[in-house]
């Protein structure tokens, strides 16, 4: 049996529950969250539990994941110096070589490329990346991405963790990556959600 990374019990509010699960080395797990307009709010407390910024009584965290975050730019930097793909990666990555990444290849960037220039899909690729050279476990979502990128988004992290990571997708949709996934879970409402 492979390394335990996460070990969940339940996490319960007075809204909803999220059922008790594990996350071992290998795996990816969906969990799903639907019918509200706070999604964003829950993310980030899942999100601070899976990388033990914020302690939960329910769950073990064995090894923290890391969040991929969006990419952000200064205003300042956006009008008179606006970030390259080469100049992000040296930034944020533990990288030391000047080659563009064959995901980056196959899917349109460069390394002269403005980072503000991208797609979304384009600039989730660049964030993960750079977490993955950094750690292989993690914690990500594919919202404002579309279906194709979602897909490759959801592809592209899957490859990186099948031999030594793993992962967790907060997402809202799902439905084209719940077969995918080596487990999932879905949000159980204690009271009538709050809809849009």
């Amino acid at each position: 049996m492979k390394e335990l990374l996460i070990e969940s019990k339940g996490i319960k509010t007075s809204e909803y529950f999220i059922p008790a699960f594990e996350l071992r080395k290998g795996e990816l797990l969906l969990i799903h969250i639907h019918g509200t307009v706070c999604f964003y709010e829950m993310k980030a407390e899942l999100t601070d539990i899976f990388t033990g910024k914020t302690q939960h009584e329910n769950v073990k965290i064995l090894h923290a994941l890391t969040f991929a975050e969006n990419f952000k730019e200064s205003r300042f930097e956006r009008i008179f110096n606006s970030i390259t793909v080469s100049r992000y990666l040296k930034r944020n990555t533990n990288l030391h070589e000047d080659s563009v990444p064959k995901i980056f290849k196959e899917n349109g960037i460069s390394k002269n490329d403005k980072v503000k220039s991208l797609d979304y899909s384009q600039k989730k690729l660049l964030s993960l990346y750079s977490v993955f050279t950094k750690t292989k476990n993690i914690v990500f979502d594919l919202s404002g991405e579309g279906s194709v990128g979602a897909i490759k988004t959801f592809d592209f992290v899957k490859n990186e963790i099948k031999n030594d990571g793993a992962a967790i997708l907060i997402d809202w949709a799902g439905s084209d990556v719940k077969d995918k996934c080596s487990k999932f879970i879905a949000i159980e409402w204690l009271i009538e959600p709050k809809k849009r």
